[in-house]
Formats: C-alpha cells, structure tokens, sequence
C-alpha cells in the first residue's frame, strides 16, 4: 500500500471516529454508569480480543509459510533439485 493511501486511509478513519454523530445516543446507549454498560463494553472488548487474536494467528502462519518455502527453495537450489512452487 502506497504511503498516501495510508495517510488517507488514518485520516479517514480518525474523522468517522471522531463525529458525534457516529455516537450512540443516551436512549440507545443508555446510562454510561450502569453495570449493563460495562458489562456491554467488557464483551465488545473481548470479542475484539479474539478476532484479533485469531487474526494475528492466521499473518503468523502465513509469515511462516512464506519463509519456509523460501527455505525450502533456497535448500533445492544448493542441491540442483528443481521444484514446483
């Protein structure tokens, strides 16, 4: 990804983040100091924790595989084998 695309990407992402209008309203949201609240916040944060941890696990084993093939490629030339990937 180009460096100015990732500058507008942040860029973007920090304005959407920011509006108030992207807020939830007090009847939606309800009291900011209820257990309910917490609770609510407490699970969105968790699942947020394991997608994220799932996906980190996922960019883990590609980088793995990547440098295995790499490896594996690298060993095949010093032997004068020939392979398919």
């Amino acid at each position: 990804m180009s460096r100015f695309l990732k500058i507008v990407t942040l860029v973007v992402v920090v304005y959407f983040a920011l509006l108030q209008n992207s807020w939830a309203c007090s009847v939606c949201f309800g009291d900011p100091n209820s257990p309910m609240t917490h609770g609510a916040k407490a699970g969105v944060a968790v699942l947020l924790g394991i997608v994220g941890a799932v996906l980190g696990g996922i960019v883990a084993v590609t980088i793995y595989w990547m440098r295995r093939a790499k490896l594996l490629r690298v060993q095949a030339a010093l032997r004068g084998e020939s392979i398919m990937f």
